[in-house]
Parts: C-alpha cells; sequence; structure tokens
C-alpha cells in the first residue's frame, strides 16, 4: 500500500470542506479576515483590490451568507446604542453608561435573540477600560494600573494593583492572575487578584505569556541562540528555582511567528522547514505534531468557541485568496471557509526558493525562456523587518505587488524577491545586520545577488523596485550600483532619513542610525544618502517615483524632494502620484495605472496590465 506524506493529508484533508457558494470577482485577490463572532455566527471581512465584502459565516456548518460591501450589524443595540463592550465569542456584553458623576455597568447575555440583563456591576470608577476574561466568568475594568475583577457568578470584586506599566498585557483564562512583561528586570510578571501578590515568571525574552484555559501550563517565548524560541512550562514552576516542566519546542535556527492554547493544546506557527517556510504545529502535553503546512502569518492564531466546541482559526492562501480554516483539538471537526470564488495562480511564472548572494530569495521566472535575454527586475521588501514569500504574500498591502510582478514574468522577465539584510525570519543577528550600515551592507547584498543570478540566467537590464524601504533601496541601488542597475521604481520610499528622523524624532527608523541625527553617528546618515553620486547617472537610466498622497507613515516630501533634486541633477525622472492612496497602493485601476507606468518608463514590452 502507498502512503501519502502527512503533509499530503492534512492538506487533502482541511480542502474537502462543504460546498459553499462563490461570490467575489474570480482572479482578483481577496484576503478574509475573521472580524467578528456572535456564537456560530462569524463575521467574515474580504479586501482586495476590488473593495471590500462582509459574509457571515456558520461555524458548525461551514455555510456562509453574502452581506454586501458595508459592515452588516451582528448585534442589537442595548439601551439605545451598539457601543458597548463584547466578549470574544459575543454572548456577553457590557454596557457602559454615564448619569453626570454616576457610572453604570450593566452586563447582558447576548446569545439570544434579544440582549437579556443580568446584572449591575458595582463598579464606579469612570473612563476605565472594560474587558472580558477569554472564559466568559469575569469583566475586568482597568483604570491606570489598577485592575478591576468582577466575579460574574459570585458578583464580587477584587483588585489588584502593579507597580508599574508593564508590556504585552493580558488577563489568564479564568482571570486568576494579570499578566505582563517588564523590560527592567526581562521577566514576565504575575500579579493574582486573590491577594495582589507579585510573581515573576523566568528570564525571557519580550513576548506574551500564553495560559492553558485550565491555566495549568504557560507558553513563552525565549531567544535562544539569536531566535525567538517557543517555550512551555507548569504554572505553578514560575518564579521557583526548579523548573523541571520547562520544555523547549521549536530547535535553534527556528523563529516562533505566533502562539495560542485552544483548551489544553498548544498551537504554533513556526519556519521549522527553511525561513520562508511557516508551517502551524500544535502540542498536546506530550508530543509536537504538524497540523497545516504554508499557513498565513497575515493575521493572529484565534480561538473560536461555539456552544458545543472549540475552534482553532488560523488564515492560509490559497492563490489569489486568503480563506479562515477552522480545526478542533482533537482533529475529529476540520474545515475551511471559501465564499469567494477560487482565484488560482498564473501558470505562466515558475516560482522557487533560491539562494544567490548568499541570500534567500525567491525566484520568478516566465515559463517561456526562448528569448535570448531576459530584463531582471529585484524586488525590495518593505520594513525592513519583513520578508518576501514564495507566491502571494501573507499581507494585502504585499500581495498586491506579488501580482504585479507576476505579470512583469509573464511579460518576459525574471523577478528575485530578495531578503536582504535586516530581513526577518532568519533571526536576532540577521535582523540587527543593518544598524549604523543603512545603504552599504543591504547595497552588497544585491550586488551579489545580480552578479550570481547573471552567471545563472541571460540577463540583458536590470532594475530595482521596491515600497517603503524597499523604495528607498531603489533610490539608493540607482546611484550606489550604476555599473550594475539600469533603471529603478521607488514606491512611496524614503530619500533623506536625516531630515525625516530630525523632524519625526519618534520615528522606528532611528532604532536603525542608533537615535536621532548628532555627531556619534552622522556618519551613518551621510552613507545613507541617496542624493550622492545622482550627477553621474547616464541619461538612459530611468527612475520612476511613485506615492500616494495620503501616506501617513513616510512623508510624501520624501518622494517630492528626491524629484526636485533629480530635475536639478538632469536624472532622467519621471512621477506617478495617487491622490486616493495611502502608504500602500490598494485600488485596482491604480494598481494597474502602475503596472502601465513601470512598462513605460522602462520601456518594457510584452506586459500586459489589465487583470
Amino acid at each position: 500500500m502507498n502512503h501519502l506524506p502527512l503533509r499530503t493529508l492534512i492538506l487533502l484533508a482541511l480542502t474537502c470542506s462543504v460546498s459553499i457558494p462563490a461570490y467575489a470577482a474570480q482572479s482578483e485577490i481577496n484576503f478574509g479576515s475573521l472580524k467578528e463572532q456572535k456564537g456560530d455566527t462569524l463575521l467574515m471581512e474580504y479586501k482586495g483590490p476590488a473593495g471590500t465584502r462582509y459574509f457571515t459565516c456558520s461555524a458548525t456548518k461551514t455555510t456562509c451568507k453574502s452581506r454586501g460591501t458595508t459592515t452588516p450589524a451582528l448585534f442589537p443595540s442595548i439601551k439605545g446604542s451598539k457601543i458597548y463592550t463584547k466578549s470574544t465569542d459575543g454572548t456577553k456584553a457590557v454596557r457602559t453608561m454615564v448619569s453626570g458623576t454616576t457610572v453604570y455597568h450593566l452586563l447582558y447575555d447576548l446569545s439570544g435573540k434579544k440582549p437579556k440583563k443580568l446584572a449591575q456591576i458595582n463598579y464606579a470608577t469612570q473612563g476605565a477600560t472594560v474587558s472580558f476574561a477569554k472564559d466568559n466568568g469575569a469583566v475586568i475594568f482597568k483604570n491606570g494600573l489598577a485592575y478591576t475583577k468582577y466575579d460574574i457568578k459570585t458578583k464580587k470584586l477584587s483588585t489588584v494593583t502593579l507597580a508599574k506599566e508593564l508590556a504585552f498585557l493580558s488577563i489568564s483564562p479564568k482571570a486568576t492572575y494579570v499578566t505582563g512583561y517588564n523590560y527592567n528586570s526581562l521577566k514576565h510578571e504575575l500579579w493574582k487578584f486573590t491577594d495582589g501578590t507579585k510573581i515573576d515568571g523566568s528570564a525571557a525574552m519580550q513576548s506574551y505569556l500564553e495560559f492553558s484555559e485550565d491555566e495549568s501550563q504557560v507558553a513563552f517565548l525565549d531567544d535562544i541562540q539569536g531566535f525567538r524560541t517557543l517555550i512551555t512550562m507548569d504554572t505553578d514552576e514560575l518564579g521557583t528555582a526548579s523548573t523541571p516542566s520547562r520544555k523547549q519546542l521549536t530547535n535553534p535556527k527556528t523563529e516562533t511567528e505566533d502562539y495560542l492554547y485552544v483548551d489544553d493544546t498548544l498551537y504554533f506557527m513556526a519556519n521549522v522547514d527553511g525561513p520562508l517556510e511557516w508551517d502551524l504545529f500544535k502540542y498536546d502535553g506530550a508530543n509536537t505534531s504538524l497540523v497545516d503546512a504554508d499557513v498565513s502569518y497575515g493575521d493572529f492564531l484565534k480561538r473560536v468557541r461555539t456552544k458545543n466546541d472549540s475552534y482553532l482559526a488560523y488564515l492560509k492562501t490559497e492563490g489569489r485568496n486568503t480563506n479562515l480554516s477552522l480545526i478542533t483539538p482533537t482533529e475529529s471537526d476540520k474545515s475551511t471557509l471559501t465564499p469567494v470564488k477560487e482565484a488560482p495562480l498564473t501558470t505562466n511564472v515558475l516560482r522557487e526558493v533560491k539562494s544567490y548572494g548568499k541570500r534567500t530569495g525567491v525566484l520568478l521566472s516566465p515559463i517561456d525562456t526562448s528569448a535570448k535575454k531576459h530584463n531582471l527586475f529585484i524586488w525590495m521588501h518593505g520594513g525592513p523587518q519583513r520578508q518576501v514569500a514564495k507566491a502571494y504574500h501573507p499581507y494585502l498591502s504585499y500581495a498586491v505587488y506579488d501580482e504585479m510582478l507576476e505579470r512583469l514574468v509573464e511579460g518576459g522577465n525574471y523577478v528575485y524577491k530578495i531578503d536582504y539584510s535586516g530581513s526577518t525570519g532568519y533571526g536576532a543577528a540577521f535582523r540587527k545586520s543593518l544598524d549604523m550600515k543603512i545603504g552599504d551592507v543591504e547595497m552588497k547584498d544585491i550586488k551579489r545577488a545580480i552578479a550570481d543570478i547573471k552567471k545563472d540566467k541571460t540577463i540583458d537590464k536590470v532594475y530595482l523596485i521596491g515600497n517603503s524601504y524597499g523604495g528607498y533601496m531603489a533610490f539608493r541601488g540607482i546611484t550606489g550600483l550604476q555599473k550594475e542597475v539600469d533603471g529603478a521604481v521607488s514606491i512611496n520610499g524614503v530619500s533623506d532619513w536625516y531630515g525625516l528622523i530630525d523632524a519625526i524624532p519618534s520615528s522606528p527608523f532611528r532604532e536603525l542610525f542608533d537615535g536621532v541625527p548628532d555627531t556619534h553617528n552622522l556618519p551613518a546618515y551621510l552613507k545613507a544618502s541617496v542624493f550622492t553620486g545622482m550627477e553621474k547617472l547616464k541619461k538612459d537610466d530611468p527612475v520612476l517615483v511613485v506615492w500616494g498622497e495620503q501616506d501617513s507613515t513616510v512623508p510624501v516630501t520624501q518622494s517630492t524632494k528626491y524629484l526636485e533634486y533629480a530635475k536639478a541633477k538632469g536624472v532622467n525622472v519621471s512621477s506617478l502620484s495617487f491622490p486616493d492612496e495611502d502608504h500602500i497602493i490598494r485600488k485596482r485601476k491604480n494598481l494597474d495605472k502602475l503596472c502601465s507606468a513601470i512598462t513605460s518608463t522602462l520601456g518594457l514590452k510584452g506586459v500586459s496590465c489589465s487583470l
């Protein structure tokens, strides 16, 4: 008897879901996500270049219904308002009302057709934030450093006050603890509601503390050889010198992306088989096993609890669509919600994970390579702490560019999507390798990759293209790699680090330069300049500058300043701006226009820019 590999069996099982009517346009990108839950009903939101659509789906029947382009109302009004705090499963709610200086918190049951009042909570502090414990057994009020627990069964209040604000704050499932991470001690802290005592966890890297639903186990990340490594242990061993239950679930050289308990089974995403191979695993307290391969990290793992079952909800990208998959810890029930039409990847593109210039990336090749020479595009992602994907990216904001790149390949060009120095998925040392070396180490990566690809393929011209930080690299590469590069396309790229960080000192990019500009880091800012050498560019080296006029991430002046300076230096520069776009070009008409601008600016032939 022939045995199929485990991964094949898993994929077959998950794709054998109940047939569901499909509503969205074929071949368009549609990325789904779970927005809300009300009992068995899940509200799904699908976004793509064609717009946003909503669906309500049954978690148990796996059937879906189209709800149009506006967000449908799953929940009723309470006391004339739909503004109230809901439990994760949407079965309970707290409606806060203020009358003068008096505050009322009303607890409701939403599981039926009409809201049913359960209690008026005797908590009167104004301005407190409200949340529910994961098991729906308690309501939590946060007022500054004070956390007050209302036990729904006993109707009693208990308060714990933290010594200082913590990161990664959360409430344990049964509301036994308030937990968070202390950056000073580099430890997790647990504060008990019963008596207000504090327990220090083991020394670990910054991460959230995840509890099993019976609170007997915890999971967290630790830095093992520079990688985000998943650790689990017994809760009662936290704060003790002896931790015999402590177990390392992922090996060194492996990054963990997300982790979540459903009942008492721990699920986690990790790239065990390579930087770009994100798979879903589970740990049942004794063994670790594969659940699904090539899952999406575009959203967090989520817990879906219905009346009779608990499910893990995770995203999986198939072709141009991302759909929600549901699985019970016992794996007795598996399904994938597919309310939109299947949109398969083009078959005219060969996708291969390749290493060029000692850097991992994805080479996109045309199926027809009969032409004597082909142009090469080097795609550089933003971030820089991001990474490329083998097919369509888990982030919709990158997937739209993946589609455009594949159009270039269908037109006879090669595209190499490179994970340059500073990318994530390769450990802390690689992620931090850009620090104080902006415009240097990543340019060397590009240069070596181009040289290697030219040894492997017959290449005519080489073009750089990237968004955000990748847009900066396009600016930097056209001047710094003049012998290797024949043109560049920068999408919402940074051109002036000094000016950007001097004007916005809170910018996260300041960490790459060890702070705002001053005497100690001025050489690093100067080395990163995109303007040095611009006057030496040849007239036939085109540069296309693209930006969204509503960009709130990289100021528009970063593009317009470059454009003005380049024109003054006689550079063959052109521009394209979108009044209705932000940091990512998202709309279908604009993406088609961007594709057309690239082909015309670079003089490409044979590229179709219409979907």
